[in-house]
């Protein structure tokens, strides 16, 4: 339902990162913004992160693997870190599926495990759930841009509303002006293909700390 009425969207142009963020680049932001990091990041079993001696730091070979356990407004605050933000939730869409209404970012094929991860569990895998953030080469978007599919669910800006597409504007909408939850796409390593459709819409509230939670970041075009 929170997914129609389908609708033309037009966008001002914009970059959005080729990449989800990493653990070793969210370490750095964490260290530097230790006093806030409780609000931003929460370690767990499950994390690409941990804290040791005072300090964040990517687990041991896991640099290039995404971050996670990240809430929105560790996302949030980490894109402006960068002069970047968020993207929209449109601007998300947009890039991982172009303009051929496409069912998934490589096309509209049943996904396959060398392409996109889905349906790991970690409980029997641990880290190997994830992919390295610049692998799996054949699930990139149209725009050439890994992982909008699988690993983690990506923070975008907006807030959720279900019937929000019933009245949202033709050019560059941001989302409801309020809300309980933001929204959050693409599924993770453990979802079904169902989840990794990009048109679906996950969402959750901001300041959950959830193992499955990443970010990646835009920057408009001035």
């Amino acid at each position: 339902r929170d997914e129609e009425p389908v609708h033309e969207v037009f966008l001002s142009s914009y970059w959005i990162d080729k990449y989800e963020t990493t653990a070793l680049d969210f370490s750095k932001f964490l260290n530097i913004n230790l006093e806030k990091s409780n609000l931003y990041f929460r370690f767990g079993k499950a994390t690409t992160i941990e804290f040791v001696s005072g300090k964040f730091r990517p687990r041991s070979g896991m640099e290039k693997l995404p971050a996670n356990g990240i809430s929105w407004y560790g996302a949030d605050s980490y894109c402006r870190f960068l002069k970047k933000r968020l993207p929209t939730e449109a601007e998300w869409e947009k890039a991982a599926r172009g303009r051929d209404q496409r069912i998934f970012p490589w096309g509209n094929s049943f996904p396959n495990p060398k392409w996109v991860t889905f349906r790991r569990k970690f409980s029997k895998l641990g880290f190997k759930v994830f992919s390295p953030v610049n692998e799996m080469e054949k699930g990139q978007s149209p725009y050439g841009i890994y992982h909008m599919a699988g690993n983690i669910w990506e923070w975008v800006f907006d807030w959720y509303e279900d019937i929000y597409y019933e009245y949202s504007p033709e050019n560059d909408p941001q989302g409801p002006n309020s809300g309980e939850t933001k929204v959050l796409r693409g599924g993770n390593w453990y979802y079904k293909a169902y989840y990794l459709r990009a048109v679906y819409r996950y969402n959750d509230r901001p300041e959950s700390l959830k193992v499955w939670q990443g970010v990646r970041c835009a920057k408009s075009v001035k």
